[in-house]
């Protein structure tokens, strides 16, 4: 069953944008949706995040169809605007590309990224495991992977990950649902991948990296074939 937006409780956490444009409205949700605060299948009315936002109807409508080609939001002519359910097959093929180019991302990115982009890591880093907000921990989760396999000059590529990355959240979030330990193992790999970027060991960034990602694979995995969304 569809879930009504709840415009009391669901946007209250999303703090880390503040909607005045349709950029702002599309980050405001976007955040949302991947924070987990705005759950798969819940139903966004138009005028109700209209309201909720302080805006005119048309930037939240743009917005939702902006959001709808970022892969994060369905739509429907009978039920409107969705937030995307997850499936066990979407998630094994965004894995699999995931897979398939993160090799050639982590290679151009260990040979182009600069000590600051380092040191902008690191603080992320810091940041992230000091962090108890799900939302901002969330996007500097982020921020941390796009100053890694982001640094370098192909923005095709990077582009390409990063849409999948933000598709790949929803995913994250099921499977830290299930399993209290994962964020903690989550910032030690990062610890391990970005020691191997320091050192520019691009087989073991590579190797981490393709780890981190199973392991979020198979936790995601194992709550689609155990519940319903």
């Amino acid at each position: 069953m569809v879930a009504k937006l709840s415009l009391s409780g669901s946007l209250s956490g999303a703090k880390c944008a503040s909607p005045t444009t349709q950029s702002n409205v599309v980050s405001y949700l976007r955040e949302a949706i991947l924070a987990g605060e705005l759950l798969p299948g819940t139903r966004l009315v138009q005028s109700e995040l209209a309201a909720a936002l302080k805006v005119s109807v048309t930037p939240v409508r743009e917005a939702l169809w902006e959001l709808n080609s970022q892969g994060l939001i369905d739509l429907d002519a009978f039920r409107g605007a969705v937030v995307h359910v997850p499936t066990l097959a979407e998630l094994e093929d965004i894995f699999e590309v995931r897979t398939a180019l993160l090799p050639s991302s982590i290679r151009r990115g260990v040979a182009h990224i600069t000590p600051e982009q380092i040191q902008r890591a690191t603080s992320v880093l810091d940041q992230m495991e000091a962090e108890h907000d799900p939302t901002c921990w969330i996007a500097l989760n982020r921020d941390f992977h796009t100053q890694l396999y982001g640094a370098h000059p192909n923005q095709h590529l990077q582009s390409v990950l990063e849409r999948l990355s933000d598709i790949a959240t929803i995913y994250i979030n099921l499977s830290f649902s299930q399993n209290i330990t994962q964020r903690d193992d989550s910032e030690q790999e990062h610890r391990e991948i970005l020691a191997a970027f320091k050192t520019q060991d691009v087989d073991r960034a590579i190797a981490l990296s393709l780890d981190h990602i199973n392991s979020t694979l198979n936790a995601a995995r194992s709550v689609l074939n155990t519940s319903e969304i």
